[in-house]
């Protein structure tokens, strides 16, 4: 839990350092434009992680101790991750050539998509599977620095928001080649020949949690591009400035989560009472963090956005308040959706309610963005996550629920 921590400590305290500054130097409008792009392109990440970080990971923690089974399941991930790649760059690459509203920023979404490639065969399930998240701590630092130095270096003014997207980018290289040189170095894993039925098995086995993310992403990275529709991209800019910070904090409590997912995946296996008292110490540790969090949101927004972003971005403070009801509402859902349901290998249902979240959603967040702005959006999206924690807590405690024979 620990080494996740640092990990993903640096891979949001670094973005957040680096938010004051495109937020000053870009300006409010160009720094929408840029959260426009990064938006569009989530969805060909989505794509590329396609679950494998839940479902690789989960079958890396099984199968750790047989190397052979271990080196099939890391090919074959590998080997649909890449296949996924191309079909990414072909999507990207009809977006920028037919579609107008992108075909305007393609330096932006070119150099984004650097780190989509990166981010593909960055094998942080293998690690994460294994418990070997230490690994990765000195390579993410160095990573990001490397990054943050890249950013502050090539963005000087407005007009440089396609630099700015190719310096984070390069710090998804930097962690990638790392990455893959220990795996080749330590030979815990090897790469070997997959066949296509295995390519097919291992896109078989992410599909439904893919299918999941693709709903849930859909509506979050939906309401940027809905509220760029509706209202430009100065409103965009405030509301992605809360929203960037709000996600910063929530990593916190699932860092925890990540830390508790790949053991009680093994126990649910081996030792489903090991598990369960697993669930009943993530619960406590994550509920409080998010309680914490929230607090601290509710108090410190106004003096910390003043002194960090400065003036220009004041709208943000109670977007970020409001943004802050989502954190216990959604380490609700991390709890019963990924270390619960997820954890018993129950991806179908996952499927079911995203599915259901993401249609309601569709009903109320045309009108609420259109007529209320980003306040409006935030207010779905809450509306949102509160019926899916709803429908993951019930469905949860029904599966771990002992049969009425075995109770009576």
């Amino acid at each position: 839990m620990l080494y996740l921590l640092v990990i993903q400590g640096g891979n949001y305290l670094f973005p957040l350092l680096l938010l004051p500054y495109l937020g000053r130097v870009l300006g409010v409008t160009e720094f929408g434009v840029l959260a426009y792009c990064q938006a569009i392109v989530q969805y060909l990440i989505l794509l590329t992680d396609y679950g494998h970080n839940l479902t690789a990971t989960r079958l890396v923690s099984v199968q750790r101790n047989d190397p052979a089974a271990l080196s099939a399941v890391y090919s074959a991930t590998m080997a649909a991750k890449l296949a996924l790649t191309f079909v990414s760059f072909v999507l990207l690459l009809g977006g920028v050539l037919f579609v107008p509203g992108l075909s305007a920023h393609w330096p932006i979404l070119v150099a984004a998509f650097v780190g989509v490639v990166a981010n593909a065969v960055t094998p942080v399930w293998l690690f994460q599977g294994l418990e070997q998240m230490k690994s990765l701590v000195l390579p993410t630092f160095v990573s990001k620095i490397a990054s943050f130095l890249c950013v502050v270096l090539l963005v000087k003014g407005q007009g440089d928001a396609a630099l700015a997207a190719l310096g984070i980018s390069l710090g998804n290289v930097i962690l990638a080649v790392a990455a893959l040189w220990m795996i080749h170095r330590r030979r815990r894993v090897s790469l070997i020949a997959t066949s296509w039925a295995g390519m097919r098995a291992s896109l078989g086995e992410g599909f439904p949690v893919f299918l999941s993310l693709v709903l849930v992403s859909f509506y979050v990275n939906f309401n940027s591009i809905l509220l760029n529709y509706f209202h430009g991209p100065t409103v965009v800019g405030q509301f992605a400035m809360a929203d960037k910070i709000r996600v910063a904090a929530q990593a916190l409590f699932m860092v925890i989560g990540q830390a508790f997912y790949p053991r009680i995946s093994h126990c649910n296996a081996t030792d489903p009472a090991a598990a369960q008292d697993l669930m009943r110490t993530a619960m406590l540790a994550i509920f409080g963090c998010a309680l914490g969090l929230f607090a601290a949101i509710q108090l410190l927004a106004g003096w910390g956005v003043e002194l960090w972003l400065g003036e220009q971005f004041h709208a943000s403070i109670f977007l970020l308040r409001l943004e802050a009801v989502l954190l216990p509402v959604i380490s609700v859902a991390f709890v019963f959706g990924n270390l619960g349901l997820l954890a018993l290998g129950r991806v179908q249902v996952l499927k079911n309610v995203y599915a259901g979240v993401t249609v309601l959603h569709l009903l109320y967040v045309v009108p609420l963005t259109r007529y209320l702005g980003a306040e409006g959006t935030i207010i779905s999206v809450i509306l949102t996550e509160s019926f899916g924690a709803a429908a993951f807590a019930l469905l949860y405690f029904r599966e771990v629920r002992p049969p009425a024979h075995a109770r009576a």
